[in-house]
């Protein structure tokens, strides 16, 4: 593929890598692991928004809106956003993108993400 150096299915098998590795407290290797896949798939989406979930998990939202903001807005994108934007405590902005991903990705991980995060923010 040209500009790729790992084809998609290895570079879905590495973001699922980083995320066992976000999850099991291992940010450093995530972080390591995440910037490795945006070198292999500039472009790609994967890679920005695992590095931005290790800032989340850092509690350093404002990187992680930083890495967001830029990504077009498909509905991953936008529910990460969402996120970020609420831990930063932009919590109106939160709400209108967390909103729209919730409609328009319904039934979905990322609307699932999103109902489940603006419901934390209405306080239940």
């Amino acid at each position: 593929m040209p500009g790729h150096l790992v084809d998609a299915d290895d570079a879905r098998m590495l973001v699922e890598i980083g995320f066992i590795a976000l999850s099991a407290g291992l940010d450093r290797d995530a972080e390591a692991i995440f910037s490795g896949v945006s070198a292999a798939r500039p472009g790609g989406e994967a890679g920005p928004i695992g590095l931005a979930l290790v800032h989340l998990a850092r509690n350093e939202p404002a990187r992680a809106v930083a890495l967001l903001r830029p990504l077009p807005p498909t509905d991953a994108a936008l529910a990460y956003l969402g996120l970020a934007l609420a831990r930063e405590g932009s919590i109106g902005e939160a709400r209108r993108i967390l909103a729209d991903v919730a409609q328009t990705a319904s039934g979905t991980p990322f609307g699932d993400l999103a109902e489940a995060t603006l419901a934390e923010l209405r306080g239940g």
